[in-house]
Formats: structure tokens, C-alpha cells, sequence
């Protein structure tokens, strides 16, 4: 169980990202006392290994063909 600012600093991320994933229930995260907030090191490590971004295949090169222009 780390901190907020530990979070942060451990996966290279903002402390206020770190606290909008614990907030949100996107990692496991207990509140303790008045404003302390604890989160799941492993969690983090799981959220961020099962994320990535749907980019499309980039186009092959062999396809490009180049456009007449009149000026």
C-alpha cells in the first residue's frame, strides 16, 4: 500500500491522477483517517499493464501515391 505522492512518484504519474484512479474504483484504494488515501501498489501495476490504445495499423508504405496538383 503506498500513498498518493508514492503512487506518483513509483509509476511516473501525476499525484492527482494517482488520487483520480483511487477515486474513481479504477484501483483499490482504502481511505484512512481523514484524508489519507492508501493504494494497492499491484493494483496500479494491473491497471496499467491492461491498458493501451487501439491505434490503427499504420498504412504500408507501398501504398502512398503521390497527388497531382495544378498551380
Amino acid at each position: 500500500m503506498l500513498g498518493v505522492k508514492e503512487t506518483a512518484e513509483k509509476f511516473g504519474i501525476s499525484q492527482n491522477y494517482a488520487r483520480q484512479l483511487a477515486l474513481s474504483g479504477a484501483v483499490k484504494a482504502v481511505r484512512v483517517g481523514k484524508g489519507k488515501i492508501l493504494i494497492n501498489a499491484q493494483s496500479v501495476t494491473d491497471f496499467f499493464n491492461n491498458s493501451y490504445i487501439n491505434a490503427p495499423e499504420p498504412a504500408p508504405i507501398g501504398d502512398i501515391k503521390p497527388i497531382s496538383v495544378k498551380l
